[in-house]
């Protein structure tokens, strides 16, 4: 097609990003799904497939092509991994990872954060990128991973609302709803069988899945292999002084591994940290060691108490808050499967 020749077309000019700004639809440059916002300019990884931003998922979507109030038809949505489990009066999606083999394998619960409460696909792609950048992970365990949606029962709702993608105000999700949890976890690894080795059961999640991994270690933590809570601060329950001892009877040899960002003062839980230590008889001084992330602005010190006992402080691009891809995906760095 011929070009005017007076128009500058050179990158960065100003009809250039007229003409980008115009045209909404792109093609992932890692897959062939046409998607909009997700795919941005600044992206840190373009050669790979789009990546989360509050839009719309995908054409069908933005269009209203007969699935648009059904977030389960989105083309973004692998339903073939998603499944759906009954447990007493209750119904709950999640996502199962589980590798080939015959052998029994440990198993990871893992637990998002509050921004996956009304898209099933972005709990995918936490999945999918954990999988494809953790070779641990992908091959060694069997990952359980509950879609906490308003509606679902694993969560509690609060009362803000937001509007959806459809233009639908939705409650917010205001926590997991730890012993229901406990509850599809249970279900979860009994349609498992022998494939689930129940003696080595794991626990991981994010700011809010974060937490909800402090309160299973709290209630069932002597029924675990470990917990690694992530960017959370540790929630206790209610009447916490009266609890004391059977809260540490579930903590006493649970291997807890805690990281968060150095800037996230809101989760650094050092008092929890420092009791927990002081309870198990380890030295109140941590000994330090300080772990540079290759190829990546990213560092941390870990303060180790023992082996079953450290606390990670990231610092670095995005880790004030959203710093747990680094450590998800970085198994020569921080070794987090390994370790389980």
């Amino acid at each position: 097609m011929a070009m005017d020749s007076d128009v500058d077309m050179s990158v960065g000019s100003g009809a250039v990003l007229e003409a980008e700004e115009q045209e909404r639809w792109f093609a992932c440059a890692g897959c062939d799904r046409m998607v909009t916002s997700l795919v941005r300019r600044g992206h840190p990884h373009p050669e790979k497939h789009h990546y989360y931003a509050y839009a719309h998922c995908c054409l069908a979507c933005e269009e209203g092509q007969g699935h648009s109030q059904d977030e389960w038809a989105c083309a973004s949505v692998p339903g073939s991994l998603f499944r759906k489990i009954k447990f007493g009066s209750r119904e709950q999606n999640y996502l199962l990872h589980n590798p080939g083999g015959a052998k029994p394998l440990p198993v990871l619960l893992f637990l998002h954060g509050a921004h996956t409460y009304i898209y099933p696909e972005t709990l995918w792609w936490d999945i999918e990128k954990l999988l494809e950048n953790n070779r641990t992970a992908r091959e060694e365990f069997i990952v359980i991973a509950p879609f906490g949606s308003v509606g679902e029962p694993v969560v509690h709702p609060s009362e803000w609302l937001k509007r959806n993608r459809f233009q639908i105000e939705e409650p917010y999700v205001k926590c997991f709803a730890v012993e229901i949890l406990w509850e599809f976890f249970l279900a979860a690894l009994d349609d498992l069988g022998n494939r689930a080795d129940l003696a080595r059961l794991h626990v991981t999640g994010y700011s809010m899945g974060g937490q909800a991994t402090w309160g299973l270690a709290f209630r069932y933590g002597s029924l675990l292999a470990s917990v690694s809570p992530m960017a959370a601060c540790c929630a206790w329950p209610k009447d916490a002084w009266d609890q004391e001892e059977s809260i540490f009877r579930e903590l006493e040899k649970l291997p807890l591994w805690f990281f968060a960002g150095e800037a996230d003062s809101r989760t650094v839980t050092w008092r929890d940290f420092l009791w927990l230590a002081d309870k198990r008889g380890l030295p109140k001084e941590a000994a330090t060691q300080d772990i540079a992330v290759e190829g990546q602005t990213v560092s941390a010190t870990v303060y180790t108490w023992s082996p079953n006992l450290h606390l990670a402080l990231l610092r670095g691009t995005r880790t004030s808050h959203s710093m747990w891809d680094p450590v998800y995906h970085n198994e020569g760095a921080f070794g987090l499967f390994t370790r389980m």
